[in-house]
């Protein structure tokens, strides 16, 4: 994970961020069926392309961001989860246990209800 000195710095939730980070990038760049409608909208009215700034983009933007909220309220609660010797891994190695990921989807779906 790097040098354990910064390691002590952080916390538990944002090792855990961290570890997740890509896992999170990559589920919040989707866009779905909504995102996709808004995108194309935008550039059959001039507004150019799915990395367009037009409407189409500022929408893109802003339903990544709230994505990545949701993910990051449901890191912070999978992580009050963990076991003392699941922390002390964490701190080890920079990874979660097996169990991790799958409870940080299954809490953004709940946040999403």
């Amino acid at each position: 994970m790097g040098d354990n000195g910064r390691v002590l710095n952080l916390s538990d939730e944002r090792l855990c961020w961290l570890a997740v980070r890509d896992h999170v990038d990559k589920r919040s760049r989707k866009l779905g069926f909504f995102g996709w409608f808004s995108v194309l909208a935008s550039a059959r009215a001039g507004g150019g392309g799915p990395t367009s700034t037009g409407l189409g983009g500022d929408v893109r933007r802003s339903a990544m961001s709230d994505r990545k909220m949701d993910y990051a309220l449901a890191v912070d609660e999978a992580a009050e989860r963990l076991s003392a010797e699941e922390r002390r891994h964490l701190r080890a190695t920079g990874e979660v246990p097996p169990w991790f990921v799958d409870e940080v989807e299954r809490r953004v779906a709940a946040i999403r209800g």
